[in-house]
């Protein structure tokens, strides 16, 4: 199978990254999920939507890194295998051909939020989630209210379905690293969104 054959060039898409620095896994709370509800918030992927049919999924990763988090990728690698997130919230591994750069995550959402471009659409959204090295610690820039570490220990917790709010999981060592004025509620619950939820599954295999 190519990546073509499953996303198309007008299909809308986007990319995520996996990160991790000195240890952690690295992920991010978008403004828009502040602004919507400081109750309970998703944890993202760094990344987001491609801008045009021609901008390749690899482009669109680095692009997105470098608007989100600053000019701290050193690169894109390929994984191993690529893993494909169905709707129904099951797992296939996929073969890729001819890809340069192996994903390790391709996410078909047919569930949108109720915000964004994609709220009202029934048409699938295409994630594709790529690995990635950092040259120096990430900063939260643009959209991006904060960044959140997490440990594998963190995500094997996330498992096991316990809500907890913002402050007992610094109390359990997560990190949190906010864009200047930003700030977001101790009793806020965190929420596993996206590439989260891959990382959960393998904590907890």
């Amino acid at each position: 199978m190519r990546l073509s054959d499953l996303i198309g060039p007008t299909t809308p898409a986007g990319t995520a990254l996996f990160l991790q620095w000195e240890g952690y896994h690295v992920f991010s709370i978008p403004q828009r999920e502040v602004l919507r509800s400081v109750e309970r918030v998703r944890l993202f992927g760094v990344g987001g939507k491609r801008q045009t049919c021609a901008e390749s999924f690899t482009e669109c990763a680095l692009r997105e890194g470098q608007e989100e988090i600053g000019n701290v990728i050193k690169s894109l690698t390929s994984a191993q295998k690529t893993l494909f997130l169905r709707p129904d919230g099951s797992f296939q591994c996929i073969d890729l051909m001819d890809e340069p750069i192996r994903p390790r995550l391709i996410w078909e959402k047919r569930t949108h939020s109720n915000h964004g471009s994609m709220a009202d659409s029934t048409q699938a959204y295409y994630l594709v989630a790529f690995n990635a090295e950092l040259s120096a610690k990430p900063q939260p820039h643009n959209e991006i209210a904060a960044l959140i570490y997490l440990r594998d220990e963190h995500l094997t917790q996330m498992q096991s379905g316990k809500e907890l709010g913002l402050q007992d999981w610094v109390n359990l060592g997560v990190k949190i690293e906010y864009q200047s004025e930003m700030l977001i509620p101790e009793s806020t619950i965190l929420l596993p969104h996206g590439t989260v939820f891959l990382l959960m599954q393998e904590c907890a295999s």
